[in-house]
């Protein structure tokens, strides 16, 4: 309850400062462009459903149907930046079918010449058209209320309007209904609105903001914001921001995240009533992540795409965060440390490219956005590989350099790529990622052959491959690779025994090797894209064509700084049970076998390991009376040759001298 000091006040005046030199604050001029492009699509809608209801009512008996267009999101809450989009929701009446607006609305849509990059995602859990309105982006949902008319005063926050209503339109209704009841929520809309801006910005340039690709959304953030500011009700925005990382970054999940109670008791309404979200009575919602409910009836989860991956790297940033924050208020840092673009590249030394090959706008449009929405699915068929860690999708899709060459059908020229970062488990020996590869490249063939704006009949290829960080360069320009910060990895915490304390107990088997490796094989972005059509029951993969089997390095591991501290580095301890729910949050994040390869390890160190295995080898033999004098002599020779040669050749010469080991002695 305390109330702001002169420091929160000063670093409140800092933080709004930084905000408006990132633009987060749009100029007064595209302010006024926004409300006149919502004006004209207001118009839009209205002159739609007054040429449908002649139509369908003849009569004449619908002339004053109406329609109304509804704004959400950030706009509403008052947020959006500088050039982002705006979420918006076509209220209309009864007669008013979802396929009509697919059809003659969207024909309308086309004939506008205001209208660019028009595409609709009619199979989405969420239908919406997505385009772009004299130069700003909108996404349009779609809500057939049960009413006769919808007139201009029309109001949303009626629970009885949701009354024999279809699921995508309750879903549809519902992220107007959640806006209004968070500004309601909230004790100080004003605070709420700059810290709103502040972790909206962070989130964007640190890539954890997609709900499709399996992070937050917009609504996701500013619930947890609005729960932070229930909790410090008189805090000022600096304040505000901190203690949401702090909130957060330690929340016990799967625990939900509540701003208000449920209201799963509602039996006048049994078909909404099973929408609410409730572990209890549901076997799916048992298995949500990180779950954050939506405030309004009926609350459901706005987090249930999150994987965990996702959720391992959400925990780490804001974990990062919160440290930057404690240095902001110590004078240590700016605001300016915090909001910085981070390099998605410098995170990993693995990835996997997810190329889609296009042959016009329309199709990558159509395609680029189906196939997003399936990434996640991707990730999470990854995770259930043993030898990985973490998936971690880069929610930003890229062009490739002019200089990138892929084997494609001379129509499809219009190239776009996705990265998949990867950590590997410390055991991690022989990976074949083929059967994870084909089966999604089927999934996503068969499941757009039934798109309706795809069709069977698509020419749009897609196709994977892997590629390591070194490497890159040969997909992407070099001004991608270099933008934002290199990513920092997270210091062990105090209490926690770090990696390079425990290297001296490893002991060298038939199995394991004594320096940790990764795979390194890579296949060339000249890799020709799969030659199947899409739809086709069949998929051939070879190492020549597609995404290869990843053997194991025998060579020692050149220093990186990445891998280690990659996002939710998991130290598990060999033999920790797990529960049977999977839940993250608890010891069973993964399971015990899976722990992290250490690609960091550096010389100095690796070289104690090397020496500590010889001594090991020797000792064992030379208390053995059965050990021939050739096999003494030969461990002697051993550790008299890697102590002398430590300091002066480095790892390579002694880990090549140790290869030979284990089968001589």
């Amino acid at each position: 309850m305390a109330r702001p000091d002169q420091k929160d006040l000063a670093l409140t005046a800092s933080l709004d400062a930084t905000l408006r030199e990132f633009k987060s604050y749009e100029p007064r001029e595209e302010t006024e462009q926004r409300l006149e492009v919502l004006r004209s699509l207001n118009k839009l809608v209205k002159e739609w459903v007054k040429n449908v209801t002649k139509i369908k009512i003849p009569s004449g008996e619908g002339a004053t149907a109406g329609g109304k267009l509804f704004t959400f999101g950030s706009y509403r809450l008052g947020v959006h930046s500088s050039g982002a989009d705006i979420d918006t929701l076509a209220v209309v009446p009864r007669h008013i079918d979802r396929s009509d607006f697919f059809t003659s609305f969207k024909d309308m849509l086309n004939q506008d010449p205001n209208v660019t990059e028009l595409h609709a995602v009619e199979e989405a859990f969420v239908p919406v058209m997505k385009l772009k309105y004299s130069g700003v982006e909108l996404d349009i949902l779609f809500a057939r209320l049960a009413l006769k008319e919808v007139p201009d005063t029309q109001e949303l926050s009626d629970d009885e309007l949701l009354r024999n209503l279809d699921q995508e339109s309750v879903r549809s209704l519902n992220g107007c209904r959640v806006a209004e009841q968070l500004l309601k929520l909230v004790p100080r809309q004003k605070e709420f609105c700059v810290t709103l801006r502040a972790i909206k910005l962070w989130a964007k340039n640190h890539g954890i903001y997609s709900n499709s690709m399996g992070f937050f959304g917009g609504i996701t953030w500013a619930i947890l914001v609005a729960r932070t500011c229930q909790l410090y009700p008189n805090a000022s925005p600096s304040k505000l921001v901190q203690k949401m990382f702090f909130i957060f970054s330690t929340w016990t999940w799967p625990h939900p995240v509540l701003l208000n109670e449920l209201n799963n008791e509602r039996t006048d309404m049994p078909t909404l009533n099973d929408l609410v979200w409730d572990p209890r009575r549901k076997n799916a919602d048992r298995f949500h992540v990180m779950p954050i409910i939506t405030p309004a009836f009926p609350e459901q989860n706005s987090t249930h795409n999150v994987t965990r991956s996702s959720a391992a790297v959400l925990t780490a940033e804001m974990k990062e965060a919160l440290e930057i924050c404690r240095d902001i208020g110590d004078g240590k840092s700016t605001w300016k440390t915090l909001f910085e673009e981070v390099n998605f590249f410098s995170r990993y030394r693995h990835f996997i490219a997810l190329i889609m090959a296009a042959p016009n706008e329309e199709a990558e449009l159509n395609y680029g956005g189906f196939l997003e929405s399936r990434i996640r699915l991707l990730v999470q068929s990854l995770e259930r590989n043993q030898d990985i860690l973490i998936a971690h999708n880069d929610p930003n899709k890229h062009k490739p350099s002019p200089q990138a060459k892929f084997d494609v059908r001379p129509e499809n020229k219009r190239v776009t790529v996705w990265f998949i970062g990867l950590e590997f488990a410390e055991h991690a020996k022989n990976l074949d990622l083929t059967m994870e590869i084909q089966r999604f490249k089927v999934n996503v063939e068969n499941q757009a052959s039934a798109v309706k704006s795809i069709g069977p009949e698509c020419q749009v290829q897609i196709d994977m491959f892997y590629v390591k960080r070194n490497n890159l360069i040969q997909v992407l320009s070099g001004n991608s690779l270099r933008r934002g910060r290199r990513w920092k990895k997270p210091q062990p915490s105090n209490g926690t025994v770090s990696s390079s304390s425990t290297r001296s107990t490893v002991t060298r088997t038939s199995s394991t090797s004594s320096v940790p490796t990764t795979p390194t094989s890579i296949v060339a972005p000249s890799t020709p894209l799969a030659t199947s059509v899409p739809g086709s029951s069949s998929l051939s993969l070879t190492p020549s064509a597609s995404f290869p089997a990843i053997p194991v390095a025998t060579t020692t591991m050149e220093a990186d700084s990445t891998t280690q501290g990659t996002p939710s580095r998991r130290k598990r301890e060999s033999g920790g049970e797990s529960s049977s729910d999977g839940m993250p949050g608890t010891s069973n994040c993964c399971p015990p076998e899976k722990r992290t390869r250490d690609d960091t390890l550096e010389d100095s160190v690796a070289a104690e390991i090397i020496v500590e295995v010889a001594n090991e080898l020797m000792d064992g033999s030379l208390a053995k009376p059965t050990a021939s004098p050739e096999q003494q002599a030969l461990c002697q020779e051993i550790v008299v040759d890697l102590q002398t040669k430590t300091s002066t050749n480095g790892l390579k010469g002694n880990e090549h001298k140790m290869e030979e080991v284990p089968q001589t002695v």
